[in-house]
């Protein structure tokens, strides 16, 4: 994915709940992984290089998305709780307001989740791309 891709899918994301930034801060931007076609021309070294460095970029990524969607969970939790708490024939409107929110975080979740499925897609896609002359069983293990 493309480093302005990734930074437009942080603006449309952050614009779509402006109210919810506040509260866990914008969703971690993914990283750029490198086209399979980036390997072209490449050693199988270099290549390997290229791979190792979208991994560690990949898993540095999931660590930062941890956080962050257990804000949302926890947000959602005390929401949740507030709720209960709260008399649904006078308070119809505050309930409302507070379900919205509860909802809104779950859209910034599943988005989350599709934007680390992408990342996950791209870089599988640059592996297997790898893979294709790389033998080192570290990198490309043979399946069984």
């Amino acid at each position: 994915m493309s480093k302005s891709l990734c930074f437009a899918v942080a603006i449309l994301a952050a614009s779509v709940v402006p109210a919810l930034a506040d509260d866990c801060g914008p969703a971690p931007v993914g990283p750029a992984i490198p086209a399979a076609s980036d390997l072209a021309g490449k050693t199988v070294e270099a290549g390997r290089a290229i791979v190792i460095d979208a991994y560690h970029q990949v898993k540095a990524y999931q660590a930062a998305l941890q956080p962050y969607r257990g804000c949302l969970a926890s947000l959602s939790t005390a929401d949740k709780a507030e709720i209960a708490n709260l008399d649904p024939k006078k308070d119809k409107d505050k309930i409302d307001g507070i379900a919205q929110r509860i909802t809104d975080r779950l859209k910034l979740n599943d988005q989350s989740v599709d934007a680390e499925q992408q990342v996950a897609v791209d870089f599988n896609t640059l592996h297997t791309a790898q893979c294709v002359n790389d033998t080192d069983p570290k990198i490309c293990p043979k399946k069984p």
